[in-house]
């Protein structure tokens, strides 16, 4: 069952693509972190976001110590061991779930004009082109 309530139902605003105060939106990515949470068992939630809590910090620690310089990675076995490779084909089967269910949770929640509007706005904060129409291109996906 689909619920929308009435911030929903408003005409979709003329900008589709996410602007810095956007970015800086703690509450938003609360939310958008929510729903990616949604995904994980109940019983491994609290872990999962220990763990990433964790990891994030010891990333932030790390940006602070280099002043933002470029890390050399050591292709050792520490790094080929690393959670991030070991677990390389489940974090990509992972992340294609949270797309799956990001792009159903738009195209049900919105005119399929306005879900194509969002899904494929140019990215300013995002990464390459910024175009999703760009990789699905790339992927012989249309």
């Amino acid at each position: 069952m689909i619920v929308r309530i009435d911030a929903m139902d408003e005409a979709m605003p003329t900008r589709r693509s996410e602007d810095r105060e956007d970015i800086e939106n703690v509450e938003a990515w609360a939310e958008v972190i929510k729903e990616v949470l949604r995904l994980v068992p109940m019983d491994r939630r609290a872990a999962v976001l220990a763990l990433a809590a964790k990891n994030e910090e010891a990333e932030r620690e790390e940006w602070e110590r280099s002043a933002g310089a470029l890390k050399f990675v050591d292709l050792t076995e520490d790094y080929k061991n690393s959670p991030g490779i070991r677990h390389w084909h489940t974090i990509m089967r992972l992340k294609s779930l949270v797309v799956q269910v990001f792009v159903r949770r738009i195209t049900n929640n919105h005119s399929p004009k306005d879900a194509a509007q969002i899904l494929f706005a140019s990215h300013p904060y995002g990464t390459g082109s910024g175009e999703l129409r760009d990789y699905l291109e790339r992927a012989n996906v249309s």
